[in-house]
């Protein structure tokens, strides 16, 4: 009899060995997803921190300088000056036999 309760023990034991164990590993492999996708994560923002510098320095470079405050205008958003027309001239294909 005692020899069947140390086996029931054991084998008892065994289980929640076995149990703890593969609950544990799988929980290990999701830390490391995490840990993988937060190093992802703090790339990215590295990245977006520095565009939000360089953006901010490029808004304060065109602050302080008119001239190029106005190419900007002229290239980005079609602006003309005062005295100046601006002519679209459309590409397409041509009728048949132009």
């Amino acid at each position: 009899m005692k020899h069947l309760v140390k086996i029931v023990w054991l084998g008892l034991i065994a289980a929640l060995v076995a149990f703890f164990g593969y609950h544990s590993y799988h929980k290990f492999v999701e830390l490391q997803t995490l840990r993988r996708r937060q190093m992802v994560y703090e790339e990215r923002i590295a990245q977006l921190e520095t565009r939000v510098a360089d953006l901010a320095r490029e808004i304060e470079e065109i602050h302080h300088d008119p001239e190029r405050l106005e190419r900007l205008a002229r290239e980005r958003l079609g602006l003309a000056g005062e005295d100046e027309k601006i002519f679209i001239i459309e590409t397409g294909p041509t009728p048949a036999g132009e």
